[in-house]
């Protein structure tokens, strides 16, 4: 298990336009939206490659569905490669039930509410088109999003790199000075999660308040004792327990589970670093990198309840591999329930979709396009 806390001496050199040309000719962007405005998610959508797949995977009441496309539209008529999923789609919903993942269904017969369950559908969408190699997911609820520039930067240099030269040593940062033209084994799982250098309020003067969010501080020590316990290493801390922002390569996104709600980004986690101490994946090796970015994070800062909710849901889990968890992870779990007085939440799981009986549908993604398709093949320039 390779882990890596990286930060850059600087993030773009023209030397590195092309391989930049390389890596978003075959990235997918999965924006996850619920009910933020479209003005909102617009300043999102300014910033990411105009030529890139951008699938928008939206959880907005469905009757403002149409009002949302029609005003993306007219905002995009640049972008040639957009598309815009209800979450409540029914022809996801048949798919996912013809693949036996009758569990992510409510009574109504579609994909049930979920942080968790959009990032799934978004996994999906960006496997039926076939040609991406990565993809990255982001949040619409970013206030101040000029941040996925540097996101989008650093995760192009990581990706394409074959390897993080150096020890990774507890709380240092890896300087990155050169980066290696090569890409990484097609056979490694690769997950790139951000590191937010700070998450201050809007109109704060402080961008150091806040460094780590009050979910991550809860969960991410656990990783650490779960990474002495599995792989007797001491030299790392873990940092991006539950990273919104992040990105994967196709590979990984469908060898890793899913699961509900706010518990899908410490699942999938788990779920890397599983595939890493079992050995039985058929893969040949897990690679961790967290980016300490440099842009502070702003958006909406949510009550007590609502972060108690996700702490419950995050913890959930571990108890997934509760048979192999070390006793040391078994005990610091019970602490943080008592201290926290939090109730055992059983987040529901949802099988990797390469797992799934999966075929490519030919131009399924066209009925989600908000404008004219182009030929994908021709536009691809570089391999």
């Amino acid at each position: 298990m390779n882990i890596h806390t990286v930060q850059f001496s600087h993030i773009l050199q023209t030397g590195e336009l092309e391989n930049l040309h390389a890596f978003l000719s075959r990235t997918a962007f999965v924006i996850s939206h619920k009910n933020e405005s479209s003005e909102i998610l617009l300043r999102v959508l300014w910033y990411l490659p105009v030529d890139s797949p951008i699938i928008i995977v939206t959880n907005c009441q469905e009757r403002e569905r149409d009002a949302l496309a029609s005003v993306l539209r007219t905002a995009l008529a640049q972008h040639t490669r957009i598309y815009l999923v209800h979450q409540k789609d029914e022809t996801i919903a048949r798919l996912f039930a013809t693949y036996g993942v009758s569990h992510l269904l409510g009574t109504d017969n579609k994909v049930i509410d979920g942080k968790g369950e959009g990032m799934y559908i978004g996994a999906l969408c960006a496997y039926q088109l076939e040609y991406p190699r990565w993809v990255i997911f982001y949040d619409a609820d970013n206030f101040v999003p000029s941040a996925l520039l540097e996101y989008t930067l650093a995760m192009s240099r990581l990706f394409l790199q074959a390897s993080l030269d150096g020890p990774a040593r507890e709380y240092d940062t890896l300087i990155v000075q050169r980066q290696g033209g090569s890409y990484a084994a097609p056979n490694f799982l690769q997950n790139v999660r951000i590191c937010w250098s700070s998450k201050p309020g809007l109109g704060s003067g402080d961008w150091d308040a806040g460094i780590i969010g009050r979910c991550t501080r809860v969960v991410s020590p656990l990783f650490d004792a779960l990474l002495e316990g599995w792989f007797g290493r001491r030299d790392h801390a873990i940092r991006s327990s539950n990273a919104g922002e992040q990105g994967m390569t196709i590979e990984t996104a469908l060898a890793l589970r899913f699961s509900a709600g706010f518990s899908v980004e410490t699942l999938q986690l788990l779920d890397l670093l599983f595939h890493a101490m079992d050995g039985r994946s058929g893969v040949d090796g897990s690679v961790l990198v967290q980016y300490q970015s440099q842009s502070p994070h702003f958006h909406e800062k949510k009550d007590d309840a609502h972060v108690k909710k996700m702490i419950e849901e995050s913890l959930g889990s571990f108890f997934h591999f509760e048979a192999v968890l070390p006793d040391t992870v078994k005990r610091a779990l019970q602490q943080v329930y008592a201290e926290l007085q939090l109730e055992r939440v059983s987040p529901a799981l949802y099988p990797p979709l390469g797992t799934l009986p999966l075929q490519r549908i030919e131009r399924w993604m066209d009925r989600y396009a908000l404008l004219a398709k182009v030929d994908c093949q021709e536009m691809l320039l570089v391999e």
